[in-house]
């Protein structure tokens, strides 16, 4: 291979693998929950070398190659580390704790094992679902169907059943991502159910509404 092409594919190659090293990880924990981050590559220590978890550019903790560890204030009683992978647990996590948390060997050169962005959210609310039945009768049905949470956001879609098969009509919001960040969708289940559903990365909750409780004069049929 000529060697300016050989010097060139080398570059590519170390351009691939900085990149790599830089990936950050998004993680989603739920407000109160425990969070754990693992390391990506086997951690060495040696003399003039420490371990370091960071939030954003901030030490949590500092290993060093005796194991003897230092826990930085105000995570002394919050973080706890597992020697034998050097992975961070971190407990009861608050809003305040989302953010950049990293990991690396610092030294001679620093090392990098570990990149995330992490995110905390809350619980989403309670959905509830509210049936407006427009008709029914022994084969045919037509209602709507309102979704709504504990924090105002709503949606709503309207259904037709003709001879036990049933449909979601066109028009109306089949889905929405709400100001806080949560998705709110209302969809036709297989067993006759519309779904009301109302979720984030962390949590979610549904409402169950039977189309057979409020259409057809004969629900048996």
């Amino acid at each position: 291979m000529h060697p300016i092409i050989l010097l060139f594919v080398i570059s590519l190659l170390h351009a691939y693998e900085a990149r790599g090293s830089d990936t950050v990880t998004p993680v989603f924990v739920q407000k109160g929950k425990d969070l754990l981050l693992n390391v990506t590559a086997p951690v060495k220590l040696v003399k003039r070398s420490e371990f370091k978890w960071q939030f954003n550019d901030s030490n949590i903790l500092r290993l060093f190659h005796d194991n003897k560890t230092i826990t930085i204030d105000p995570y002394d009683g919050r973080v706890e580390i597992f020697l034998q992978n050097h992975s961070l647990l971190l407990k009861n996590v608050q809003q305040a704790d989302s953010g950049r948390y990293t990991a690396g060997v610092f030294g001679d050169n620093d090392d990098y094992v570990g990149k995330y962005s992490v995110t905390v959210q809350d619980p989403v609310s309670l959905v509830n679902g509210k049936v407006d039945l427009h008709s029914s009768s022994s084969d045919s049905c037509n209602l709507t169907v309102t979704c709504s949470t504990q924090d105002s956001h709503h949606i709503n879609s309207t259904f037709r059943c003709d001879n036990n098969t049933c449909s979601q009509e066109e028009g109306g919001e089949r889905s929405k991502v709400t100001t806080s960040g949560t998705s709110l969708r209302v969809y036709l289940s297989k067993v006759f159910s519309i779904i009301c559903s109302h979720s984030n990365q962390v949590s979610s909750d549904e409402h169950i509404t039977k189309i057979r409780d409020f259409c057809f004069s004969n629900p048996g049929k």
